[in-house]
């Protein structure tokens, strides 16, 4: 392992993937380091939706006279949307096997201040952000032809629904493999990647920094840097003070909760967004033959570690489904799973879940020469995340080599994303799999199945014991750590012996 580098990114979430990618394209030679596997904290726990960018118009459907009052909030808006319409008909097209096209249901109600002309120009304005691009397929269903849509059909206030906003949104099949895609994209083109290692001091070396890291070998290395880029997510303020116990407050945690449920079959493939009864948005989006519902946002505790849902949160959720859906009666044995995670929010004055900025921070004018955080990082729009944050370092420093183009297709396990010994054999010797949740999760899609990865976690570790050399006990640990994470994270109803 080279000590020295032009940059040392932390995080290995998507932020951290992306930056990494950007950098080591545009030469810079770059070392990725994530305590954990990558993409296995907040990426994780997204909403899983290449968003077209509509929610950015709530403002405006309530007063568009006060959305242009405000002029400078109006187009932080705009550029927001723009930003997530461009990274929806860039990844769609590039990475068409990571997504899967679900048709979203938006109800209009005839007092809601949403009427039809601002649906129909919002969507309008984003078709022009990317002319050419992925379409969204607007239709506006009058209220008898909506109806005969279960999913519509099983709305409350259905004398009152004005129309229907029918449009296509894209769906992440799988978040985690969307990080290690990435990153391992990278590495093929030079960068170094290290999971499983903490960042765990840095401190200032001449004109650059000095990185202390903790490997899973318990023997701590350090490394040079001369730039250091921070996108840690939630985690960035504890990072960014490390370098300096000074360091600005940038991040603000907010907590999402959402539940899986089993709806009737004639819903499946439809989502659906409207608005709870404080305001606050609902959405009902597909998973599979599932469908998860939420979120229920709430401010952090001040800290980022171990978020589950709780009771609370749960009956929640259910109450506003069931007010949504009056005939689903949910009762709390009808949640198959509930998760939790915690939100990056770009730290706003007077904003208890942060505010709605993405965006990248020089330090250098702060006393951290050369040191960048990235806030408010979204999966929607990791790679424009990593191109500003290229830009923001290429201002400062300069790259040590030359500049190699970036691949952004989809990286495919060879035999197929099913568990097999070829599978695991290739994912182990050329992706970094150190913990069975590293295989499950972020290479092997099955711990997103209806049982989270629950009934495969031995097969899958008497195949690492092949392909790792683990031994018995070793298998043996690797699943039960497996099977509690899955228990204390997901609280699933049902869990295999």
């Amino acid at each position: 392992m080279d000590d020295a580098y032009d940059v040392v990114v932390a995080g290995g979430g998507i932020i951290g993937a992306a930056a990494s990618q950007h950098l080591a394209a545009a030469g810079y030679r770059t070392l990725l380091v994530e305590r954990g596997d990558y993409g296995g904290a907040t990426s994780s726990r997204t909403s899983r939706l290449q968003h077209c960018g509509l929610g950015y118009f709530s403002p405006a459907s309530h007063s568009i006279a006060a959305f242009a009052m405000h002029p400078r909030f109006a187009l932080r808006c705009l550029e927001l949307s723009r930003r997530a319409m461009r990274g929806r008909n860039e990844f769609v097209r590039t990475s068409p096997e990571r997504v899967r096209k679900i048709e979203f249901l938006v109800p209009l109600y005839d007092k809601d201040s949403i009427s039809v002309w601002k649906a129909r120009l919002a969507f309008n304005i984003m078709e022009s952000f990317d002319p050419g691009g992925v379409s969204l397929d607007l239709a506006i269903l009058e209220p008898e032809q909506a109806r005969r849509l279960p999913m519509i059909a099983g709305l409350r206030n259905l004398d009152r629904l004005r129309a229907v906003v029918r449009f296509t949104e894209y769906q992440f099949v799988w978040p985690e493999r969307i990080v290690v895609d990435t990153i391992m994209k990278a590495r093929d083109i030079g960068l170094e990647a290290r999971n499983h290692t903490a960042v765990t001091g840095i401190e200032k070396d001449g004109e650059g920094w000095r990185v202390t890291l903790m490997p899973p070998d318990g023997v701590a290395l350090s490394v040079r840097a001369k730039a250091v880029v921070n996108a840690a997510g939630v985690w960035v303020d504890k990072i960014s003070q490390l370098a300096a116990a000074s360091a600005p407050v940038l991040n603000v945690g907010a907590k999402g909760t959402n539940i899986v449920v089993r709806l009737p079959a004639e819903y499946r493939g439809y989502g659906l967004e409207t608005i709870m009864r404080d305001g606050s948005p609902f959405y009902v989006i597909p998973w599979g033959d599932l469908h998860y519902v939420g979120p229920k946002d709430s401010p952090g505790d001040g800290s980022p570690e171990g978020f589950r849902a709780a009771e609370d949160e749960i009956a929640a959720i259910l109450a506003e489904t069931n007010a949504a859906f009056p005939a689903l009666k949910l009762q709390r044995g009808d949640v198959l799973y509930s998760w939790a995670g915690v939100r990056p929010r770009t730290a706003a004055a007077g904003e208890r879940l942060g505010g709605m900025n993405v965006r990248e921070h020089d330090l250098t004018e702060r006393g951290l020469k050369n040191f960048f955080v990235f806030t408010g990082g979204l999966l929607m729009t990791h790679r424009d995340a990593g191109r500003r944050l290229t830009a923001a370092v290429r201002r400062r420093i300069a790259p040590s080599g030359p500049q190699t183009a970036i691949d952004y297709g989809a990286r495919l396990v060879p035999n197929g994303e099913s568990l097999n010994r070829e599978s695991v054999s290739w994912s182990a010797a050329n992706e970094q799999v150190r913990t069975l949740s590293d295989l499950l999760r972020g290479r092997l899609p099955l711990g997103w199945t209806d049982d989270l990865g629950l009934s495969s976690a031995e097969e899958a570790a008497a195949l690492c014991r092949e392909t790792l050399g683990w031994s018995s006990a070793r298998a043996e640990a690797e699943v039960a750590t497996y099977r509690r994470s899955v228990v204390e994270d997901f609280q699933p109803r049902h869990t295999p012996i």
